[in-house]
Parts: C-alpha cells; sequence; structure tokens
C-alpha cells in the first residue's frame, strides 16, 4: 500500500548573508519618523495627484524616456509574473490553475501601475476645460451630475470611501516603487538613513516590494500590534518584516 506524502515543515530556504551578522537594527524611533515622513509625502501627492502625474508625462516626453519606462514597466511586471508562477509551481500548483493566475496577476499589476495615471489625465483634462469654457463647464457639470446621481445613487453615496480608499491605492504604489527601485528605501527611509534588506541578502524585487508594502495591513491589524512586536522580537522585526523575512538596519 503506497504511502500518503504529506507536507512536512521545512526551513530551509531561509538563508541567512553573513554580512548581516552584527549590523546595527534601526530605531523604533526613526522608524516610525520614515513612515511619518512618507505618509506626509503620499497625502500631498495624492491631493495634488492630477497635476503631479501630467508633469511627470511632460517631463518623461521631453526626456525621450516615455516609451522606455513603459517597456521597462511590461518587463518588470512579465519577470514578476515569471518568479511568482515558479515559487506556485514548487508547491505543485496545477498548471491550468496557475494560467488563470498569471493572466489575473498580469491584468492586475497593470490596473496598479496605469489606472491612477488614466485618471489623473482624466482629471487634468476636466481642469483644462473647466479653466477654458468656464460656463459652459459649469452649464454641463450640473446637468452631468444631475444625471449620474440618479442613475447611480448608490455610487454617488460612497464618495467618501472612494476618496479614501484612493489614497490608500496612492500608499500601496508608494511604498511598492521605492522600496523596490530604491534597494529598500522609501523617501522617508532614505532622509532617516535606514533601509529595509532581505535576511539571504539578495535585492528586494517587485514583488518581494509589493509584498512586503501588503504586510502593513497585517501590521495594523488589532490596534498596531504588529508593529509594536518590534520589541519583544530579539531582531526587531515587525509582522510584515516577519512576511517577507527582512529587516531594516541603519545605513
Amino acid at each position: 500500500m503506497a504511502l500518503i506524502s504529506r507536507k512536512q515543515f521545512d526551513l530551509s530556504h531561509i538563508h541567512i548573508d553573513e554580512k548581516l551578522q552584527g549590523a546595527s537594527l534601526a530605531s523604533f524611533t526613526r522608524r516610525s519618523a520614515a513612515f511619518l515622513v512618507d505618509w506626509t509625502i503620499i497625502f500631498i501627492c495624492t491631493e495634488y495627484l492630477w497635476i503631479l502625474v501630467p508633469l511627470g508625462l511632460v517631463y518623461l516626453l521631453g526626456k525621450g524616456k516615455l516609451k522606455k519606462s513603459v517597456t521597462s514597466g511590461s518587463r518588470y511586471i512579465k519577470k514578476s509574473v515569471i518568479l511568482a508562477d515558479r515559487k506556485l509551481e514548487t508547491l505543485d500548483i496545477d498548471e491550468k490553475l496557475r494560467k488563470r493566475f498569471r493572466k489575473s496577476i498580469t491584468f492586475y499589476l497593470h490596473m496598479v501601475i496605469y489606472l491612477p495615471v488614466v485618471a489623473a489625465l482624466i482629471i487634468f483634462v476636466v481642469w483644462l476645460v473647466k479653466l477654458i469654457f468656464p460656463q459652459e463647464f459649469s452649464t454641463t457639470a450640473v446637468q452631468t451630475s444631475s444625471f449620474l446621481s440618479t442613475l447611480f445613487q448608490p455610487v454617488t453615496d460612497l464618495n467618501d470611501a472612494l476618496a479614501l480608499i484612493s489614497k490608500f491605492f496612492g500608499a500601496f504604489l508608494y511604498f511598492s516603487f521605492f522600496t523596490w527601485k530604491w534597494l529598500g528605501q522609501t523617501p522617508g527611509k532614505r532622509f532617516m538613513k535606514i533601509r529595509a534588506v532581505k535576511l539571504n541578502g539578495q535585492p528586494i524585487s517587485l514583488w518581494g516590494s509589493m509584498e512586503r508594502t501588503t504586510g502593513y495591513t497585517a501590521s495594523a491589524a488589532l490596534f498596531l500590534v504588529g508593529f509594536f512586536q518590534y520589541f519583544w522580537d530579539k531582531n526587531r522585526q515587525t509582522t510584515h518584516d516577519k512576511i517577507t523575512e527582512t529587516i531594516v538596519i541603519d545605513c
């Protein structure tokens, strides 16, 4: 009779970089200050996203880097999806399920990157129309608002909630992008001279930075207990550090 194979506990995938031994761990005060700086920047950027995105696109066009940036973004998405698929393959996930996952996550990542750009451009165009044709815009806006309020009353009642969600969506992009692009640093961390690093010494990938950003939700659960885990953990890891196998050190 064939024995039933069972998944066994295994930590062999965790390799600790010897260079991290004895590294100076970032203090809770500096980590908190970095977080405060980052959220201040996020608040300012989300309030004026409709003007910052078009200015950024104009800058890229002027430098001839827009096409290169789009191509690079698509390439990194493809690379991240491949890495995620390989991880699922090691877990013996069915090929058909993995194929659906690849399609879904590719669509999701493109939405994460490009939807804020499209939304900001639409808002910018509306602002220009309002500036050039104020009277016509006012009349059209009233008519459109009246029509939409009748047609989509449940949606208009959620405006405040949607505005809050958009800010958290912007925060997700902010932390994910900078943590990946600046090798474990956000503007706040760079200002406070600290850095998040992988325990195995490898650079944090785009997928890994997204995973770490998502992990903030786990740290924030139960009245921020995950963040305060810093004080009783031997290596000063919070919950999101545990999830992504990272620590935060002084630069």
